[in-house]
């Protein structure tokens, strides 16, 4: 846990939320999307295994008419269970190893008491609330409290005049708004949401799905396949047909299991493109790269 706090940390003090460490803890840990048919794969073998052995021992019929058959058998069951695959994968989910809640009462609960406090550099996001700005010169948009809670609690409303909120009714006007959001559905659809409200005033930095298709390392977490009527408007979007297929299969990522380094160094980014937008003489140096996330 201290290795975790550190590393999130990224050795200069960053504060991060206790979902961030949660998301960090499980990571490694995450199932196979094909957990399930992997298992009844080899229980379907097995138990043809099984069976053949005690037809031999039994001597309910010849050894080499059990093994002929049995390895029969074995060989269409395979085929039909790889002919199968598609549909397992098509209702396979892929979440993370333990919920929030029970990480926060077996872990969080356990640690607070035996080391007197919570673990070092971790915010509680549901104590954290957006700092007010008089004067705001730019704002995030994200409905991740976690994610929010790590940009104030490492003071980006002081740093850059920010203003952070998880709706769009509830921003400041007349602001440049980075939209943050995690690569999925609900993620793609608030981006849309955004620069139908605010216009020409978003800054659409993501987190999108191909950053984390780009990114070997991300975390890939998967609901059941969704309907189509649910997926439709994903061709009006600006994403490839990898991305579509993507996030059609039910495949998502979530922003607040992005290290707050990695928050905040996109977030600069993208403060420096919006900057240097309003400046003629850098207008011609801005990169396009903004918009990648850093990998790792």
């Amino acid at each position: 846990m201290r290795k975790l706090a550190e590393r999130l940390g990224d050795g200069r003090g960053l504060r991060y939320t206790l979902t961030q460490l949660w998301y960090a803890a499980g990571r490694k840990k995450v199932p196979d999307a094909l957990q399930v048919f992997k298992r009844v794969r080899i229980g379907v073998s097995v138990a043809i295994v099984v069976v053949a052995f005690f037809l031999m021992v039994s001597g309910a019929a010849p050894a080499g008419v059990v093994i002929l058959l049995g390895a029969l058998v074995l060989a269409l069951a395979i085929v039909g269970l790889q002919s199968a695959r598609p549909w397992f994968l098509s209702r396979a989910s892929v979440r993370m190893p333990v919920s929030y809640a029970v990480f926060r009462r077996d872990v969080i609960g356990r640690w607070a008491p035996i080391y007197h406090g919570p673990p070092p550099g971790s915010v509680d996001e549901s104590l954290v609330k957006p700092p007010a700005v008089q004067r705001p010169r730019f704002a995030v948009l994200c409905p991740d409290a976690s994610v929010l809670a790590c940009l104030a609690a490492n003071e980006v409303s002081r740093t850059w005049d920010m203003a952070l909120s998880d709706r769009i009714d509830r921003l400041p006007p007349d602001v440049p708004v980075i939209v943050l959001h995690d690569a999925s559905l609900a993620g793609v659809a608030l981006a849309g949401q955004a620069r139908a409200a605010l216009g020409t005033r978003v800054v659409p930095v993501g987190l999108w799905p191909r950053a984390v298709l780009a990114n070997a390392s991300a975390l890939r977490l998967r609901e059941p396949r969704p309907p189509e009527s649910d997926t439709a408007f994903l061709r009006g979007e600006a994403l490839s047909a990898a991305e579509i297929e993507w996030l059609a299969e039910g495949w998502w990522s979530p922003i607040a299991a992005i290290a707050p380094a990695k928050l905040l160094a996109v977030l600069e980014r993208a403060v420096e493109r919006v900057e240097d937008a309003a400046d003629p003489e850098r207008r011609r140096a801005r990169e396009i790269g903004f918009l990648t996330w850093p990998a790792g």
